[in-house]
């Protein structure tokens, strides 16, 4: 009778890095909490659902090296990426792109949105280039949306500068509404509205109740052939993030070692914390006037905030999702020095079927455009 093998004992590197796989699996699983917890209740919370890329990607790599040394481990990560799929779908799209020609002739029967933050026509955070409002006016023409959202939007009043009645002319779309957050007797700054069909309401919803920000809402009630639907256009808190935390961030490998990481991590996160609670209060109010909306609507808009967040989850309660519904690859429509994400999103009620989704991916602001095509 052969004699028996012995079982290879398991040394201590393997339980070192089993334990640090159990740490990662344990804060995946936190991520996914993090669009359920409301940050003004746990604010930690929040920081697991931004890192959700992070730890997905750290799950991935614990699964490939389970894999090369053959280890039962390896099911560990897999199961609970598994349990995340929810999550996975709302970050990276399984559909294929729209076609060269869906995207240069929509139909007709449906309804093309567009959402883009132009940030006052800059690139990033370079100063106002010349040639950027005709890019960004054409960049939109070349998918020939009916509606179109902006977000920090800037125009003169009056003259040639009046960027407002050049885009509309330049469009197509000669119905509009303008709602300055910032203003004074010669120019203004915004959000904006832009429709190929008649609008017969307009408003605004402040961000803060009784307390005027940066940071609003703005709607309007439209009609296409009889019907009558409501579009929002949203910006969220931003994260305020200055100069030196943009420097930061680009250059963290560089500065890893220098005696100021710590005081710069910990202004980050601040603004980060910061950031995550107004969202938190400012998704609340827009929800309630959702809730009272009793038209088909659609929401669309720079939310500041990722998929797993409790800002977009409770405003995309039982909403559909254009990205999820047709949204391919990985989401992002963030492009600037902070790590990218899909911030920007194009939400309709239930009324509405998701026909195709794009995000343009053009460098002409600190985000990319995005649109898709909604039948009502």
């Amino acid at each position: 009778m052969p004699p028996r093998k012995k079982k290879k004992k398991t040394g201590s590197l393997t339980w070192v890095i089993l334990g640090v796989n159990l740490l990662c699996v344990m804060a995946l699983l936190l991520s996914y909490l993090a669009p359920y917890i409301n940050p003004n209740t746990f604010w930690p919370i929040a920081f697991f659902g931004i890192a959700y890329p992070l730890l997905l990607l750290l799950n991935m790599l614990f699964i490939i090296f389970w894999t090369i040394k053959r280890s039962k481990y390896l099911a560990l990560s897999l199961l609970f990426i598994l349990v995340g799929y929810a999550p996975l779908k709302k970050h990276f799209g399984l559909h294929a792109a729209p076609e060269e020609k869906v995207i240069k002739h929509p139909d007709s029967s449906s309804i093309r949105v567009l959402t883009y933050n132009i940030h006052l026509f800059r690139r990033e955070d370079s100063d106002v280039q010349p040639k950027t409002k005709e890019e960004v006016t054409e960049l939109i023409k070349s998918v020939s949306p009916d509606i179109v959202c902006l977000q920090e939007f800037y125009t003169r009043k009056k003259g040639k500068h009046n960027i407002k009645r050049q885009m509309t002319a330049s469009l197509g779309l000669p119905f509009s509404y303008f709602h300055p957050v910032i203003e004074n007797e010669y120019e203004a700054y915004g959000l904006i509205i832009l429709s190929r069909y008649p609008i017969k309401n307009a408003g605004s919803i402040p961000a803060y109740k009784g307390k005027r920000t940066l940071n609003e809402v703005i709607y309007t009630d439209i009609v296409k052939d009889g019907r009558s639907f409501r579009v929002y256009n949203i910006h969220l808190q931003s994260i305020g993030f200055q100069p030196q935390d943009y420097a930061f961030v680009k250059d963290v490998q560089k500065r890893a070692f220098e005696p100021d990481n710590v005081a710069s991590t910990k202004r980050i996160g601040g603004r980060l914390k910061r950031a995550f609670l107004e969202r938190s209060i400012q998704a609340k109010h827009v929800k309630e006037d959702i809730d009272r909306c009793r038209k088909p609507f659609i929401i669309t808009g720079d939310f500041n905030d990722t998929p797993l967040s409790y800002a977009v989850n409770t405003i995309s309660s039982n909403l559909n999702n254009s990205f999820s519904e047709k949204g391919s690859g990985w989401g992002v429509t963030y492009n600037g020095d902070f790590p990218n994400f899909q911030i920007d999103y194009i939400l309709s009620s239930k009324n509405f079927e998701v026909r195709n989704y794009q995000i343009l991916k053009k460098k002409l602001s600190d985000h990319y455009a995005v649109w898709s095509d909604l039948k009502l």
